[in-house]
């Protein structure tokens, strides 16, 4: 297999079966997909289950709740190909993805992570807006300014995700550790078309939000120790006032219009392919 496809769930009922019918439904097939249970407590791994019937699907379950970071690396210790290919259990592959990012990672072999844009999508599986991240990052900015990555539309090689590891200690911000940690000695790049459906609007966010800002302070604190530095606490700083917008928005129910602020609007015929393309990524 050249590439392995893992999906740590847990408690995705709602969306695992979108997740897995959009790897079916890639034009690329040589792939494995490893579906790792996360403890969950639904209907998930019953899902996760009905697809062992394709020789390319293993489901892994070991009844405990570990967490994500864990599974990633778990993930990863577990993959045998070349390319190490990450995803959500709650997003949608665009059926071009594995196609595309196989063939640009096979033509640029100094690639270490390549990810790509995102459609926003919410509950319903309506497109709402395309995320987009710069083309080449290369500096401890563009991972502050989050335009790094869209963690779950990324794939690498697997021997630089095997020997840079996530840290367990950043939990909501496992990537943007890694990232930090990692950008001026990698090669990053991002295509600049949405190959992935990424499920934001509508779920659940706040307490999850308020971790990740958590994340990033500790992760200031890393980076830039213990010297006063301007740099350093204006981030801080930005960090508290963006957790304070979220907490009043979402006490008037308007945290769609946030999350909706980030991402770039859809004009209507880019809607009217966006729409066909993640019906033909989750047909059965």
């Amino acid at each position: 297999m050249r590439l392995c496809i893992g999906i740590s769930f847990y408690n995705a009922g709602e969306f695992l079966d979108y997740a897995i019918c959009s790897v079916l439904n890639q034009t690329y097939k040589n792939w494995k997909l490893l579906l790792l249970n996360d403890g969950s407590t639904d209907n998930s791994l019953d899902i996760a289950m009905k697809y062992q019937g394709d020789p390319r699907i293993e489901v892994l379950s070991d009844g405990e709740n570990r967490g994500l970071i864990y599974r990633l690396n778990q993930l990863i210790s577990l993959c045998e190909s070349k390319y190490f290919v990450r995803m959500d259990a709650d997003d949608i592959m665009h059926p071009l993805r594995l196609e595309r990012q196989v063939s640009f990672m096979e033509n640029n072999a100094h690639i270490d992570v390549l990810g790509s844009w995102a459609y926003s999508i919410d509950v319903t599986n309506k497109v709402c807006g395309i995320l987009k991240v710069n083309s080449n990052p290369d500096s401890l900015m563009d991972v502050f300014s989050h335009s790094c990555f869209i963690h779950p539309s990324i794939m690498g090689k697997t021997s630089w995700f095997q020997e840079h590891q996530y840290d367990s200690s950043f939990v909501r911000m496992e990537d943007m550790e890694l990232w930090a940690r990692t950008i001026l000695n990698s090669s990053f790049h991002n295509l600049q078309e949405p190959l992935l459906y990424y499920r934001e609007i509508g779920v659940p966010y706040l307490r999850k939000y308020l971790q990740s800002m958590t994340g990033e302070r500790i992760l200031i604190r890393k980076i830039y120790g213990d010297a006063v530095s301007f740099i350093k606490y204006e981030k801080m700083m930005k960090t508290y006032i963006k957790s304070l917008i979220y907490i009043f928005f979402s006490l008037i129910n308007g945290q769609k219009y946030l999350i909706g602020k980030r991402s770039c609007r859809v004009i209507s015929f880019d809607y009217q392919c966006a729409m066909k393309e993640l019906r033909d990524a989750i047909r059965r």
